[in-house]
């Protein structure tokens, strides 16, 4: 259906509240405009089509069948509009649209899905891109803006940063099933000096491995690393195999793995943080919304 550049969505609105109500007066309560404005409105529109759409009588009105024919081609039109509309101001606040979210295993082993996925039940309407990303990888992408906002391991300072504390967890060691420390109930650093180690990798794993071997230089040792491993999936199958012991996260105890021992380490006592970090200059409606429920999220600082 063509209609000349003299005719809008108005004419539309005005007809299909007309041809549902049949009563001037109730339809332009309807549409919040005066009775004389409705009856104009609906006189171009039928100048415009070139034919009469109603047919009026002091008592009521009614559609001709062109009225009829137009009204059945119009139905859900205006309402679709409306809806795209309020979807488009919603895209425009914030409440709608794709956020893209960045994390590492330690996150997303932690109480990061549930946090997700509580978000997502709040903003059906947003929908998160979630990208595996080390931390090292995230720092870059933050600056860039590839990402919103990212769930990395420890701090990322940067002038053009904000972060916020996530998550915190603990070190703890892992041992193969019958590794002789694990009979013990909790170790320190200083006893894995003659173990061999895994790691991750160091192009993905470096931020981690830094604040490891300093803990280990502080002890009077360099770990002796016999593997490395992409993934924490990797690290939990080569302990499991016994190739070494290997640092990690507390969180490993939401997902227990057959074969592998977790034991905390007494003389770490620094946490394992998990930040959120994004670009202060995003000024993204989607972040700002995300950002809110974040902070809502987070326990009161003690």
């Amino acid at each position: 259906m063509a209609f000349g550049m003299s005719l809008d969505l108005r004419h539309l609105r005005a007809f299909a509240a007309l041809g549902k109500e049949l009563h001037f007066g109730r339809a332009a309560d309807s549409l919040h405009i005066a009775q004389p404005a409705l009856t104009k409105t609906i006189q171009q529109l039928e100048a415009e089509i070139g034919a009469p759409l109603l047919l009026r009588t002091t008592r009521r009105v009614e559609l001709t069948e062109a009225g009829k024919v137009l009204l059945a081609e119009i139905s859900g039109i205006a309402g679709q509009i409306d809806r795209a509309v309020a979807r488009t101001r919603n895209a425009a606040r914030g409440i709608r649209g794709e956020l893209r979210v960045a994390y590492t295993d330690f996150a997303i082993n932690g109480r990061l899905p549930d946090f997700l996925r509580d978000f997502t039940q709040a903003h059906p309407d947003i929908r998160l891109d979630l990208i595996f990303m080390p931390t090292v990888h995230q720092h870059v992408a933050i600056l860039q803006q590839t990402i919103d906002v990212g769930f990395l391991y420890g701090q990322f300072r940067h002038k053009a940063t904000s972060s916020l504390t996530f998550d915190e967890n603990e070190y703890v060691v892992l041992l193969p099933s019958g590794h002789p420390l694990a009979a013990l109930e909790s170790l320190t650093l200083a006893q894995l000096r003659d173990e061999k180690f895994v790691f991750g990798t160091g192009d993905s794993w470096v931020v981690f491995r830094k604040e490891v071997f300093a803990e280990c230089r502080a002890r009077g040792f360099f770990p002796d690393i016999a593997l490395e491993a992409t993934n924490s999936d990797g690290i939990f199958g080569l302990v499991a195999a016994g190739v070494g012991v290997a640092i990690y996260s507390s969180c490993i105890g939401n997902l227990p793995r057959e074969g592998v021992e977790v034991r905390p380490l007494s003389d770490l006592p620094v946490k394992l943080p998990i930040t959120a970090v994004w670009d202060r200059s995003n000024r993204s409606g989607l972040l700002n919304t995300f950002l809110r429920f974040l902070r809502r999220s987070l326990p009161p600082p003690a």
